[in-house]
């Protein structure tokens, strides 16, 4: 008997988070890309595990009782936790620690991540891979503008961590305002971004976060005509790693 998929409506974070260079890749590269895509699998959701069990009870037990789903499809990954509107102050600042361990693990992996975030209603099938709803819709309109490597916020999810961080301004926020960040079109508009390069520290490499920034950067080919995301996202790294 066919299982019904549970169209429900739910609350909570979705993020899309796609690979640049990857359509035009050649049948080896893909393979390599296909094995890169699952060792993100595996690597994240013990990150996600490990990062939530020093965190008190009530919010640890969110994690343990309803954990984010990351699930992929075609060159891009579909994050999406669902959870109450009053729970995303304390969980949408975690999940920018997430993002920012995608894009590293990406990074060692030898792909270049670039993506959204946002917040709102959706549906989303049983396995994960449809998803629906205004908040993928916001995500779906931004998640290739970047013109960097790394993960925006949507204006919409933007507001969201503006008001937490009014709330709770000492508190880290594990997102940070870049008044630069380059959009398609040469665009340059203020955006909440997770500062990814902040986890360069934290990388198997035994290197200043520059020395491992470059050498992982070195496994990546630059065809003509995107340099400028390449140029963009050191940039970025470079203001990142100066605060």
């Amino acid at each position: 008997m066919k299982t019904k998929p549970d169209l429900k409506p739910k609350y909570g974070i979705v993020a899309m988070v796609d690979a640049l260079g990857v359509r035009n890749a050649s049948i080896e590269e893909s393979k390599r890309f296909v094995k890169g895509m699952e060792d993100v699998l595996e690597s994240l959701p013990k990150m996600m595990a490990a990062f939530y069990s020093v965190f008190p009870e009530a919010r640890a037990k969110k994690y343990q009782n309803t954990p984010p789903q990351l699930v992929t499809f075609g060159d891009t990954f579909i994050f999406s936790w669902e959870m109450k509107r009053e729970e995303i102050s304390d969980h949408l600042p975690s999940t920018g620690v997430f993002l920012g361990f995608l894009v590293l693990v990406g990074l060692e992996n030898k792909m270049a991540l670039r993506g959204a975030v946002s917040v709102g209603k959706y549906i989303q099938t049983n396995n994960g891979t449809t998803i629906l709803g205004p908040a993928i819709a916001d995500v779906v309109a931004w998640y290739d503008r970047p013109e960097m490597i790394g993960v925006v916020a949507t204006p919409y999810c933007g507001q969201f961590l503006s008001n937490i961080y009014e709330a709770r301004p000492s508190d880290p926020l594990e997102f940070t305002r870049y008044v630069t960040t380059p959009l398609k079109g040469n665009i340059k508009q203020n955006l909440w971004v997770v500062p990814w390069p902040n986890h360069l520290k934290y990388s198997a490499q035994a290197k200043s976060e520059f020395q491992t920034y470059y050498s992982l950067m070195q496994e990546l080919s630059i065809p003509s005509g995107t340099e400028n995301k390449y140029f963009n996202t050191e940039e970025f790294v470079r203001w990142i790693l100066s605060q």
